[in-house]
C-alpha cells in the first residue's frame, strides 16, 4: 500500500477504529453523559468528550470517578453497546479495506475500545481484517506499544513494514513508540496542531492511493 504523502510501500496497515474507520462520536457522547448523569454530575459537550477520549477508558475513568471507576466503566460500556446501531462507517472505509486485501496487504484493527465490544461492532459491518486487538486483550492500552508489538510478532513483521492510521495524538504517540510511520485521518478539529506531527494528514479515506 502506498499513500500519496508517503513513498514507502507497506506490507501491513494497522488501523484505529473509533472515528478513524467508523463514526462513533455520537455513541461515545451519549454513553459518557449517561455515566455522568448516573453519578449526579453535569453533562458535558461533544468537544469535552473528544478531549477526554484521548485516554483509554480504563486509564481515564479511575481519574474521573475514583473508587467508583469500575461501576462507571460498566455503565459506559453498557450504554455504548446499547447504542452501537448508531455507529456508521465513514465513506470509503469498506472500499479501502477491500482494496488493501485484494493487494495482499495485512490489516489489523487496534483500538482502546473494550475488545468484545470492538469485535461485535466490526463484525456487524463484515469488515475484512486479519487481527483485532482491543482494550483488555492486553495488559496496556495505547499509547503503550504492547498491542502493536503483539501484532508485529503475530505477523512476523518489523515496524518499518507497517503504517498506523488513526485520528488522535494518542494514535500518533502509539505509532512513534513503535517506530512506525503514522497517517492521520480526519480534519484535526479537536487535536488541532498536534495532528501536524503525523507523517500525513488526509481528510478522507478517498485520499489513499494503493
Amino acid at each position: 500500500m502506498k499513500n500519496k504523502n508517503i513513498s514507502k510501500t507497506f506490507k501491513a496497515v494497522f488501523f484505529d477504529w473509533d472515528n478513524t474507520l467508523a463514526d462513533t462520536w455520537p455513541t461515545i457522547f451519549k454513553a459518557t453523559n449517561v455515566v455522568l448523569k448516573h453519578f449526579g454530575q453535569s453533562e458535558i459537550s461533544m468537544e469535552e468528550v473528544k478531549i477526554r477520549a484521548r485516554l483509554s477508558s480504563r486509564e481515564s475513568f479511575p481519574q474521573q470517578f475514583g473508587e467508583n471507576w469500575q461501576e462507571a466503566l460498566s455503565i459506559f460500556y453498557k450504554a455504548v453497546d446499547e447504542n452501537k446501531k448508531n455507529i456508521k462507517l465513514y465513506e470509503g472505509t469498506l472500499p479501502l479495506l477491500k482494496a488493501l486485501k485484494e493487494s495482499s496487504c495485512i490489516i489489523a484493527i487496534i483500538s482502546n475500545k473494550k475488545g468484545d465490544l470492538l469485535r461485535s461492532e466490526i463484525e456487524r459491518f463484515n469488515i475484512p481484517n486479519d487481527l483485532i486487538l482491543g482494550s483488555g486483550d492486553t495488559n496496556f492500552d495505547k499509547p503503550h506499544p504492547e498491542m502493536g508489538l503483539i501484532a508485529l510478532k503475530h505477523f512476523e513483521l518489523q515496524a518499518n513494514d507497517v503504517v498506523y492510521v488513526g485520528d488522535s495524538i494518542t494514535d500518533w504517540t502509539f505509532a512513534k513508540n513503535l517506530h512506525m510511520d503514522a497517517i492521520a485521518i480526519g480534519n484535526d478539529t479537536y487535536d488541532g496542531p498536534l495532528l501536524a506531527r503525523f507523517d500525513s494528514v488526509d481528510e478522507s479515506m478517498k485520499q489513499f492511493i494503493l
